[in-house]
C-alpha cells in the first residue's frame, strides 16, 4: 500500500471544524488529532496514520475521523505489514479505503477483559454503515465478531486469521494493533466455509439467491454437507413432495431479524420463514435449535454476511408444518421492532443493557409481503426458491 505523506500541521486544519462540533474534546480538537497521530506513529502504525490523512480530505473520512471523539471507540489497528498486503487499487480508492477502516472501528470500549470467554463470542457494532456493503433490519452497522480462544484475541469471519497483538489507549479509545486488514462480511452467495459447500452451489444455481439477498435482516440456520447427506434416506420419495420440502426449508430461515449466539441463547417466541415456533436450549452440551419433533445442535455461529448471519447445524429441522398467518405476523413485529432501534449499541451486541438485537417474536414473513420474496413475496417467488433448493441440495 502506498499512501500519500501529508504533514501533521497539514491535517489539523481539515479536522478542527468538524472535531470541534460536539465530541468531548471540542476545547482542543488539534491536540485531539495531534496526540492520535502521535500514538499511531508511537505504535509503528505509519501506514494507518497516513490512510487517516488520506481520508481527511473526503467527507465521509473527515466524519468518520471527527466521530472518534465523541463517545467510547474501541480501534482495531492494522500494522504497516498488514497494509502492506492491500491492493494498490483498493488504497487508491478513498471511498473503499473508508468503508473498510469503518469496519475496524466499534462503539463502546473493549479492553482485554471485555471479550467474552472461548466458546462465546463478542460481537461488537462497527460504523461500517454503507447501503452498498451492509442490509442489516433498521439500517443498522455491521458487526465484528471476536473470540479469544483461550489464547490472543482473534477476530473472525477473515479469510485468514487475524490476532490482536499488542493494545495501547489514546483519551477515549482503545486501540489494539492487528496482524491484518479485516475484510467486510460478503452477501451470502460469497461464502466459502467448505461444509456447505453443497448448500452454497444450490443456492447459486437456484432462484433462492435473490430472495435471500434481497432480505434486509436474516438468521440462517444452514445444515452441513454431512446433515444434508444424512437426510437423504429419512426423507426417501418425500423429496418430490414440494409442499413439504418449503415448509421444511422455510423452517431453517428467521426473517427480518439478525439473530447472533449471544442473542440465541435467551430468544423466545421465534417464528420460522414457515410460520411455525422454533426453540432455542442451552445447555451443557451446547446450543441447539428446535422445530417441532427435530433438533439440530449449532456447530459453528456468527457466519456474518451482508445481510444477516448463518449458523451452521449437524442436521436438518425436519418439520413440514407451516402456518401463513404466524409468518405475517412475526414479520410484521420483527420490521416494526427493527425501525424503533434506532440507537447505536454501546457495549457487546446481544449482552445485557447494552441494546441487543433480540426482540420478541423476531422472524420471518414467509408469506408476507416484504419477506424473502420479491412481488407479492415469499408466499410465490421465494416458495418456489426454496423448493428449487430443497431439490438441488436433495440431490447432492
Amino acid at each position: 500500500m502506498r499512501c500519500p505523506r501529508f504533514s501533521l500541521l497539514a491535517l489539523l486544519p481539515l479536522l478542527a471544524p468538524v472535531l470541534g462540533q460536539d465530541g468531548t474534546n471540542s476545547s482542543s480538537p488539534d491536540a485531539y488529532v495531534a496526540g492520535l497521530l502521535s500514538t499511531l506513529q508511537g505504535l509503528n502504525l505509519t501506514m494507518l496514520q497516513q490512510a487517516a490523512v488520506s481520508l481527511a480530505n473526503t467527507t465521509e473520512g473527515a466524519s468518520l475521523l471527527a466521530s472518534l471523539p465523541m463517545g467510547n471507540r474501541t480501534v482495531f489497528a492494522p500494522n504497516d505489514a498488514a497494509f502492506a498486503q492491500v491492493p494498490e487499487n483498493v488504497t487508491s480508492n478513498l471511498d473503499e479505503l473508508g468503508n473498510i477502516l469503518r469496519y475496524h472501528v466499534v462503539s463502546g470500549s473493549f479492553n482485554a477483559s471485555s471479550f467474552a470467554m472461548s466458546p462465546n463470542h463478542t460481537i461488537m457494532r462497527t460504523f461500517l454503515n454503507d447501503s452498498s456493503l451492509v442490509q442489516l433490519e433498521g439500517n443498522k452497522s455491521q458487526v465484528l465478531v471476536a473470540d479469544p480462544s483461550g489464547g490472543p484475541v482473534m477476530l473472525l469471519n477473515q479469510p485468514q486469521n487475524i490476532t490482536v497483538l499488542q493494545s495501547a489507549t489514546y483519551d477515549n479509545l482503545i486501540i489494539h494493533v492487528i496482524d491484518g486488514v479485516l475484510t467486510v462480511p460478503p452477501p451470502l452467495t460469497g461464502l466459502n466455509p467448505s461444509n456447505i459447500s453443497a448448500l452454497l452451489s444450490a443456492a447459486q444455481s437456484s432462484n433462492l439467491t435473490d430472495p435471500v439477498l434481497a432480505s434486509h435482516g436474516v438468521t440462517i440456520f444452514a445444515p452441513t454437507d454431512a446433515a444434508l447427506t444424512g437426510a437423504l434416506g429419512q426423507l426417501g420419495q418425500a423429496a418430490s413432495n414440494m409442499t413439504l420440502i418449503q415448509a421444511v426449508l422455510g423452517n431453517h430461515i428467521v426473517n427480518g431479524t439478525t439473530l447472533y449466539s449471544t442473542s440465541l441463547a435467551g430468544a423466545s417466541n421465534l417464528t420460522s420463514a414457515s410460520g411455525e415456533p422454533l426453540m432455542m436450549i442451552s445447555n451443557s452440551s451446547g446450543l441447539f435449535v428446535m422445530s417441532a419433533n427435530s433438533t439440530a445442535k449449532v456447530v459453528q455461529s456468527d457466519i456474518l454476511i451482508e445481510n444477516g448471519v448463518v449458523h451452521l447445524i449437524d442436521g436438518v429441522l425436519l418439520n413440514p408444518m407451516s402456518n401463513s398467518s404466524a409468518a405475517e405476523s412475526a414479520y410484521s413485529v420483527a420490521t416494526v421492532a427493527a425501525a424503533t432501534q434506532t440507537a447505536m449499541e454501546t457495549g457487546a451486541v446481544g449482552a445485557a443493557g447494552a441494546g441487543s438485537g433480540a426482540t420478541p417474536s423476531p422472524s420471518a414473513g414467509g408469506m408476507s409481503s416484504g419477506a424473502l420474496g420479491m412481488g407479492s413475496g415469499f408466499g410465490t417467488v421465494g416458495v418456489a426458491a426454496l423448493a428449487a433448493l430443497a431439490g438441488a441440495m436433495l440431490l447432492v
